[in-house]
């Protein structure tokens, strides 16, 4: 039987749909026979901006898991500032044209490298090392961000013999919010140093998209781009199971859920959305975020008079039912250089409603080519005015005379979290 430790900073109890990538996947490494265990770090010590409980239930019964320690310089923050004040996801919930903000960013991008996170390097290596000896691990998955969890891997390859797949789910130096960060230029060198060393010396890498993969193996030319894997996050059907459609609403709703941050700039679905209202008075249409939103954005939506229903972060069992019950679903890849490549994991989830999805983001990108794939929707430029209008008018027409048009279900189910980890079994399979 193989024996595999995946070390990864966020486990339950906390949530987000990229977080949620390796405790999807290896309840379906273990249904196939895969011994694994995981190594995280105990929820006493983590700096978790978000819990989800419900999660816990989705741990597979033959999984173990090890806890270590951290030092964690965000909890010591989070007591000076309160937790609503510091940074979350892509920055979402903080002004970063204050000069405060910008010196709280410049001490952790040149303190703390690659993040605040490190802390939990060291009491993660000596686990790791305890573990592989103990337990006859053959492979080790490190998953990022965030990115110190890669030097983890990077030391316990140094330090025995066993293969090391490097996960990684977002970019790493080419992250959008990254200039925002308050780099110097000695504290971006050795950023990039650490992602140039990982890049090269793991045995194999599982990135979220060929763009993504673009990206990395652009590095350096010591990548060998054969051993960079496309591994999408795609969508888990047991998280369905107790989300129902409840009955056609004559409501037109457009859903979005998920972190919407500044940096999306999504203003211009409003005008479109807006322009829709103005022209259906008679028709109910509305528009519902369900998590977390800039101030900047809620104050946009609440000027443009559009009907908006805002609620806050909830359990993933509870996300997954206003997806399904939206009539069409907002999709936002951040307008920033190389987006490209950005995949987001709520995307597959909402592929597998079989909503039609609208949204902002590169036309070429691999989202969009997804989607066409699908048959489940359509991104276009923020500049498309008119074409982001037509088509959400076409999705109102559809909905006022009762169409559904199909979608391409057996494309849809090459992106479940089972497709998925057949993927990752083959890479064990190489050893």
């Amino acid at each position: 039987m193989k024996s595999v430790l995946i070390i990864t900073y966020y486990w339950p109890p906390s949530g987000g749909a990229g977080v949620q990538r390796w405790l999807k996947l290896s309840k379906y490494l273990c249904d196939k026979g895969v011994n694994v265990h995981v190594l995280t770090v105990d929820e006493a010590y983590a700096s978790y901006f978000h819990i989800d409980k419900s999660l816990l239930s989705d741990i597979h019964p033959r999984l173990t898991i090890h806890k270590t320690k951290s030092i964690e310089p965000i909890k010591a923050y989070q007591k000076l500032v309160g937790k609503k004040n510091v940074p979350t996801a892509g920055f979402s919930n903080v002004d970063n044209t204050k000069w405060s903000q910008k010196l709280i960013n410049s001490i952790r991008s040149n303190v703390f490298i690659p993040d605040p996170r490190k802390g939990w390097v060291r009491y993660a290596v000596k686990k790791g090392l305890d573990i592989i000896q103990k337990e006859n691990i053959s492979t080790i998955i490190t998953s990022s961000p965030p990115h110190s969890s890669q030097l983890i891997g990077l030391k316990l390859q140094q330090q025995s013999s066993v293969k090391w797949i490097a996960d990684l789910r977002d970019p790493w130096t080419d992250i959008y919010y990254y200039d925002i960060l308050g780099h110097s230029r000695l504290s971006k060198r050795i950023d990039q140093g650490y992602e140039k060393k990982v890049l090269v010396q793991a045995d194999e890498i599982i990135t979220v998209s060929h763009g993504l993969k673009s990206i990395f193996e652009s590095k350096d030319e010591a990548i060998d781009s054969d051993k960079i894997h496309v591994v999408y996050n795609g969508y888990d059907e047991t998280d369905f199971k107790d989300a129902t459609k409840t009955t056609l609403s004559s409501q037109f709703t457009l859903c979005y859920t998920g972190t919407m941050s500044d940096l999306y700039q999504p203003q211009v679905i409003f005008d479109a959305l807006k322009q829709l209202v103005d022209q259906y008075p008679e028709q109910q249409i509305q528009f519902q975020l369900v998590g977390a939103v800039s101030d900047k954005i809620k104050a946009y939506i609440q000027s443009q008079s559009i009907p908006f229903e805002h609620i806050p972060t909830v359990p993933h069992d509870q996300v997954n039912a206003f997806q399904l019950n939206a009539q069409v679903l907002l999709l936002i890849i951040p307008d920033v250089n190389l987006n490209e490549g950005i995949v987001t994991g709520k995307l597959f989830e909402y592929l597998r409603t079989k909503n039609k999805v609208i949204g902002l983001g590169p036309p070429a990108g691999d989202a969009n080519r997804i989607l066409a794939e699908c048959q489940s929707g359509r991104l276009f430029d923020r500049s498309d005015t008119t074409s982001i209008f037509d088509f959400l008018q076409e999705l109102l027409q559809d909905h006022m005379a009762g169409r559904t048009k199909p979608v391409n279900e057996s494309a849809i189910g090459s992106y479940s979290r089972e497709a998925q980890a057949e993927q990752v079994l083959g890479l064990l399979d190489e050893d």
